[in-house]
C-alpha cells in the first residue's frame, strides 16, 4: 500500500508543480474540488485548481481497488470524477478535523467509506459513512 501511495503522491506533486497548483492537504482538496463540482471558474488559477482535484480524484479512483483490504475501495465502474469529488467533499464536511491530512489520503479514506469492496472485512479507515456489512456463508439449498 505504501508504494501505491508514494507513487500517487509523486505523480500528483509533479503534476501540481507543472501547473502551479498543488493539492497538499484536505483544505487544499476542499477548495479545489469545490471549484470542480461548481464548474464555474473565474480565472485560470481556479481552472487549474479544479484540474488538480480532477487529477487527484482520478488517481485515487484508479489505485483504490488495488490497495490492501483495510484501505481498498471499489468505486463504481461507471463512476465519474465529479461523483468522486462529491464523495470527497462530503467526507471532508463530516471530518473537518482532518483537513491537515494529505488530500490523496483523504480521498482514499472517503472512497473506502463510500465504496467498500465486496468481501473486505476491514472496518472503514475514516470516521464517517456506512460500515460494510459482514455476510455469512451462503446456505445451500
Amino acid at each position: 500500500m505504501r508504494d501505491y501511495i508514494i507513487v500517487a503522491c509523486l505523480a500528483l506533486s509533479v503534476i501540481g508543480k507543472a501547473s502551479g497548483t498543488v493539492v497538499d492537504t484536505g483544505a487544499d482538496a476542499q477548495r479545489s474540488c469545490a471549484l470542480l463540482v461548481e464548474g464555474s471558474f473565474h480565472d485560470n488559477g481556479e481552472a487549474r485548481s479544479a484540474g488538480a482535484c480532477e487529477g487527484m480524484i482520478e488517481t485515487a479512483m484508479f489505485f483504490s481497488p488495488n490497495l490492501p483490504p483495510d484501505v481498498r475501495a471499489c468505486p463504481p465502474g461507471q463512476g465519474s470524477i465529479l461523483e468522486g469529488a462529491k464523495v470527497l467533499l462530503r467526507y471532508l464536511d463530516q471530518n473537518p478535523d482532518r483537513l491537515e491530512v494529505p488530500g490523496i489520503t483523504l480521498a482514499f479514506e472517503a472512497f473506502r467509506d463510500s465504496w467498500p469492496c465486496q468481501g473486505d472485512d476491514a472496518e472503514p479507515s475514516g470516521r464517517s459513512g456506512p460500515k460494510p456489512k459482514k455476510r455469512g456463508p451462503k446456505k445451500s439449498k
